[in-house]
Formats: C-alpha cells, sequence, structure tokens
C-alpha cells in the first residue's frame, strides 16, 4: 500500500513537472544524484524506509517526492546493481507496519517505572 502511495506520488509530481513552463531535461537523462554519493548506504535505507512512513500517512509535496524518488534510485543503483526487484523485495522485508511499529515501542525500555 505504501510504494502505491509512494509511487503514486512520484507520479503526481512527474505529471506536474511535465506541465511547469521550465523546459525538462533531455528525454533518458538520469536525475542528478551527485549529492547523494557521499551517503551511506545505511542512511539511504534509512531515508527510503522514512519516506515509505510519510507518504504512508500523507501526501508528499513534490520536493519530497522526488527526493525519495531519487533516493530509491540511488539505493536501487548502488545497492540492487539497478534491480527493482531485488529493492522491493528488501524494502518488503524492512519496511514497518503499524502493528510492528506499535509492539517496537513496546519493547523499548522506558526507565524502572514504566514497563
Amino acid at each position: 500500500m505504501a510504494s502505491q502511495q509512494l509511487l503514486g506520488a512520484v507520479a503526481a509530481a512527474l505529471v506536474l513537472l511535465a506541465a511547469s513552463p521550465v523546459p525538462a531535461p533531455a528525454q533518458g537523462q538520469a536525475p542528478d544524484r551527485r549529492h547523494l554519493a557521499s551517503a551511506s548506504v545505511e542512511t539511504l535505507q534509512r531515508i527510503y524506509l522514512e519516506c515509505d512512513r510519510v507518504a504512508t500517512n500523507t501526501p508528499l509535496d513534490l520536493a519530497s517526492a522526488a527526493h525519495c524518488s531519487m533516493v530509491g534510485e540511488e539505493l536501487k543503483h548502488r545497492v540492487f546493481d539497478g534491480d527493482f526487484e531485488r529493492l522491493l523485495a528488501w524494502w518488503r522485508a524492512n519496511r514497518w507496519t503499524g502493528a510492528e511499529a506499535v509492539s517496537d515501542s513496546q519493547t523499548h525500555d522506558h526507565g524502572p517505572d514504566i514497563p
């Protein structure tokens, strides 16, 4: 469900970009992700999962959708050799569902008086 919302947000962003008066980059030209090159794999993974969590709960604005998309592309190319199916399998294994988030928050030590 979350990936459908994220994909929907990215699709909406692409529609808005297509309608804008700013010329689009040449066809086939990849977005500039150079600013992500110095990010660690762990950072990219954390950002990607956070994008998913946010997109699950609220619509992403254009800038956020574009950023999340670029992070996903960087992660896909750097970690999964460009294989979207491998990225998707990793995401499925690592995403948080509502039940897991509640369960996880209940397992943290909140001090001696709070179980």
